[in-house]
């Protein structure tokens, strides 16, 4: 279903400050959530398994790289892929070199590297994950499965006949 021409966009009615409650509010509270477990002394942090560190970077970096790409894409403007691209990374990886900084003033815990690394991976799969959906879009993949058997199943009774 597409939108009437005359229809104004989504961006467009919520205004310049809806327009950031919307997208930039939930970036603004991630971060805050971010530094907040990262101001838990390091006793205080489970460890299940080894490297379990790696894997809650992992995690935690791969939506704040959606959140970010989210904001950057329909805040920003959603026609400069490579530009949000670009920011959701840069911005990230600031906020993860900023974070393992903090955690050098944090008792117990330390700053390493390979935690950086960890989180600029995870906001390459997410800014990769996005790139994918956005060309090719979720509607048209399903619209070309249901197509295609569709037709396969017009077929099947075509070569039962012969």
């Amino acid at each position: 279903m597409t939108r009437p021409a005359s229809a104004p966009e989504p961006a467009e009615r919520r205004g310049k400050i809806g327009l950031f409650l919307w997208y930039w509010l939930p970036v603004i509270a991630y971060v805050g959530l971010i530094f907040g477990a990262s101001s838990i002394h390091g006793r205080d942090v489970p460890v299940f398994f080894p490297y379990m560190d790696k894997l809650e970077h992992l995690t935690e970096y791969a939506l704040f790289g959606l959140l970010l790409g989210r904001a950057f894409r329909f805040a920003v403007g959603g026609q400069r892929g490579r530009r949000w691209a670009l920011g959701t990374v840069l911005l990230g990886a600031i906020v993860g070199a900023l974070d393992e900084l903090y955690q050098r003033s944090t008792p117990g815990r330390q700053s390493d590297i390979r935690d950086w690394l960890t989180d600029l991976t995870a906001l390459l799969i997410a800014v990769l994950l996005t790139q994918y959906v956005k060309i090719h879009p979720i509607r048209r993949r399903r619209a070309a499965e249901s197509s295609a058997a569709t037709s396969a199943a017009a077929e099947a009774p075509e070569e039962r006949a012969r």
